[in-house]
């Protein structure tokens, strides 16, 4: 047999031009990156006739570098860098340069504007396309980690302990250095001192924040994240509670591209939409025609707010009898003492118990433009009734108080007219596979599943890259490779 010697080495002639192929997707993005504007990406770069420097590489290449390693799958700077020198799309697009990790960390992390234009501009060209037309957006949520892990979240208490200590070692660290110390290790640690503390009083100030929606009895149990303040609590798919933001993703249910993505720091889809939708027009200058979102946003607010932007709003919307049962468990009231069990009487504007008791009209409320009618047992009723633990468990000496609808706001009850349609409910059936699709890809084929930069604006930032790469892949499949293939079939 023949040996085998891993132990020499050759040099090979090597042809840039040959290590990938003409379909491959490095080509592609090198192609597109080439028909955009990139003038905000150059307009920071500044030179000095006279003065000595080095080159810099090129915005387009870092771009271009950027947006292929995100479509394999890999979002980590160093990894990248290390790749540069095997991993032949990289090869290919550097002409076997080799950009270091730093260079490219502080490309992705800087270019926040410029990177909102390009996203813009590609919708532009893949709408030109008629691959966008706005007729109809689905709109879906996605939580994705934070950089920080569950054991960095801590109450006040800790906090100002923490916050403390930081500042008496930045006051330690700024008196005269001992004469044996290095300046350079004295300054690294001042420095690193100093933003800790700058830290800290960030998660304070959001810890405030936070509080100041909560009532005084439940402010202590508030925790906020000292590595990364901004970052909320939130609950995943497979249970799990970490310090993550909420990244909304609106989709054109034409050919599935991504029309808008913001992040949010609130773990509900409760008042997101109105924000996706400013969004959407900001990149593409008008507002979608319809918008489809599950019952994560279809509530009075959101309903009243589409209807006066004159956007037809798809939604899944419970039953108010589903959502009384849901108060009722919440209060520890039992289904059969519901307000639904109880008698109403207008001639005298009466409500009659299943325990026979009457209850007077007291008042009436408007909530989010719905009016409701409140009557109020006695309590003195109430404390002497058998059912007393299953009607008014919390405070039976106050009497039971029960609320009927008696108008509900316009736009409300238009909205549940509509969604009882078959033709609303057929296009409600496609918003799973449209909608989640793009979250999907982004977690698994992109594998952006925690953040690797902090705070809000830069994890923000980080979203927007996620998505402008799956929008690219999408340019390639149905733009790019038909003219491949019309061209190399005409040839």
């Amino acid at each position: 047999m023949k040996p085998i010697d891993r132990s020499q080495s050759f040099l090979v002639p090597l042809d840039v031009e040959q290590l990938i192929g003409p379909d491959h997707p490095a080509r592609a993005i090198w192609e597109l990156t080439g028909r955009l504007d990139l003038k905000e990406f150059y307009e920071p770069i500044v030179s000095a006739q006279g003065r000595a420097g080095r080159r810099g590489w090129d915005p387009r290449l870092l771009l271009s570098v950027w947006l292929y390693a995100y479509s394999k799958g890999e979002n980590s700077a160093r990894a990248i860098a290390g790749e540069m020198s095997y991993q032949p799309g990289l090869m290919w697009l550097a002409g076997l340069g080799e950009v270091n990790h730093d260079r490219l960390s502080g490309f992705r992390r800087n270019h926040q504007e410029a990177l909102d234009e390009l996203f813009a501009q590609l919708l532009a060209v893949m709408e030109a396309e008629g691959l966008v037309d706005l007729k109809q957006v689905m709109l879906d949520g996605t939580k994705i980690r934070a950089q920080a892990g569950v054991d960095s979240l801590r109450r006040q208490k800790t906090l100002e302990q923490r916050l403390q200590e930081a500042r008496q070692l930045v006051e330690a660290l700024g008196k005269p250095e001992d004469e044996t110390g290095s300046r350079r290790r004295q300054a690294a640690r001042e420095r690193a001192a100093r933003e800790r503390v700058e830290r800290l009083e960030q998660a304070m100030q959001q810890l405030q924040e936070m509080q100041a929606g909560k009532k005084k009895a439940e402010q202590s149990e508030v925790r906020v994240s000292l590595s990364e303040p901004e970052a909320r609590r939130m609950k995943h798919g497979d249970n799990a509670n970490a310090p993550s933001y909420n990244l909304q993703i609106s989709t054109d249910a034409k050919q599935g591209i991504i029309v808008g993505a913001h992040l949010t720091q609130d773990g509900s889809d409760y008042r997101s939409m109105g924000k996706a939708m400013d969004v959407v027009i900001d990149n593409l200058g008008r507002a979608p025609e319809q918008v489809v979102a599950d019952g994560g946003y279809t509530n009075c607010d959101t309903i009243v707010e589409m209807a006066g932007r004159k956007i037809d709003f798809v939604g899944s919307m419970s039953d108010p009898q589903e959502r009384q049962a849901a108060a009722l468990k919440a209060s520890g009231i039992e289904a059969e003492f519901g307000s639904s069990f109880f008698i109403m009487h207008p001639e005298n504007r009466t409500l009659e118990c299943p325990a026979g008791k009457v209850l007077p009209y007291v008042r009436q409320s408007k909530k989010r433009g719905n009016l409701y009618h409140q009557y109020q047992a006695s309590g003195s009723d109430c404390q002497g009734c058998e059912h007393r633990t299953k009607c008014c468990p919390k405070n039976p000496g106050r009497g039971r108080t029960v609320s009927v609808l008696i108008r509900e706001r316009e736009e409300v009850a238009a909205f549940r007219e509509k969604m009882k349609s078959e033709e609303a409910r057929q296009i409600y059936k496609k918003r799973g596979p449209l909608a989640e699709f793009p979250n999907a890809w982004i977690k698994e084929k992109l594998r952006v599943r925690k953040f690797r930069l902090r705070g809000l604006v830069k994890a923000g930032t980080e979203a927007l890259w996620a998505c402008l790469t799956y929008n690219v892949m999408q340019w390639i499949r149905l733009i790019w490779r038909p003219e491949v293939a019309l061209k190399s079939a005409a040839s």
